[in-house]
């Protein structure tokens, strides 16, 4: 089963390639770090917005900070916040849509009015709201970043759990005796890992495009952490004059997202059940 799933998803190049880059970054912000042994907030006046050069490969800041440093650096920071946000929004949005769908009732329709409240205001609104509550900062940039994520994962594992939860097996369970709970978690969860996976690839991306728009307001982590949405908004006012500094870490976040996206839809054709039995 594994070997056909990696068969139908190295069977789209588009995805292959997303991968790679992403891998790529995985492996940048890991390693990266601690191969170059660099400050990315060493200052240098005398270098403002110099231009890429041997020493310099992607120039230098307002403040003659090395771009391609804080670029390094920056790929921890963008990755920590997408995927620690995604991950405790995911889980919780995956409880709540599990207890909505399996339980129905009131339970469903209570769960299900509080998505729909979420679901009403854009992503990104969102999370400038949870911001503005919580302050800007490292940690309630992640907060931001999970709140909002909690209602699309819910919505989608409650479709999933209606439909699974009067299959056969379930129905077994429940004359053999196992609690509503077991079977949750050992049954109706386990066949919904496919559409989660996909669910949480497409979302890192749009984390970490919902990250760096927080950073660009001024909203987000603060400096002097290197954040990728941060420097492109310390380079809007030379884009012109300098627009390296700006096309730059534009560029890394539109790479970063638009893997992200081609992934999820190799792993959504690849896990779709249908092309299983193809």
């Amino acid at each position: 089963m594994k070997n056909q799933v990696l068969r139908r998803f190295m069977k789209r190049p588009a995805s292959v390639l997303g991968a790679i880059v992403l891998i790529i970054f995985f492996l940048t912000a890991i390693f990266g770090p601690i191969l170059l042994q660099s400050d990315p907030n060493a200052i240098n006046p005398d270098i403002c917005y110099q231009a890429p050069s041997l020493e310099h490969p992607f120039g230098t800041d307002n403040l003659g900070r090395d771009t391609f440093t804080r670029i390094v650096y920056g790929a921890r920071v963008s990755l920590t916040v997408s995927f620690s946000g995604v991950l405790i929004g995911g889980c919780i949005g995956v409880m709540l849509g599990a207890i909505a769908g399996y339980f129905g009732s009131w339970i469903d329709a209570l769960i299900s009015r509080l998505i729909d409240i979420l679901l009403a205001f854009p992503g990104l609104l969102l999370a400038i709201m949870v911001v503005a509550v919580l302050g800007s900062g490292l940690g309630n940039t992640i907060a931001a970043i999970a709140f909002y994520s909690i209602p699309y994962s819910a919505r989608l594992i409650r479709g999933v759990v209606i439909t699974i939860k009067n299959s056969e097996y379930c129905q077994a369970c429940r004359v053999f005796g196992a609690s509503d709970a077991r079977i949750i978690m050992t049954h109706i969860l386990p066949n919904s890992v496919s559409q989660i996976i996909v669910n949480t690839t497409l979302d890192l991306g749009t984390a970490i495009l919902t990250a760096s728009s927080l950073s660009f307001l001024g909203l987000g982590v603060q400096p002097p952490n290197p954040e990728w949405g941060a420097m492109l908004s310390t380079a809007r006012d030379v884009i012109r004059s300098a627009p390296f500094a700006a096309l730059i870490p534009g560029g890394i976040i539109t790479l970063v997202v638009l893997s992200f996206s081609l992934v999820g839809d190799g792993l959504r054709d690849a896990l779709d059940p249908k092309l299983r039995n193809s």
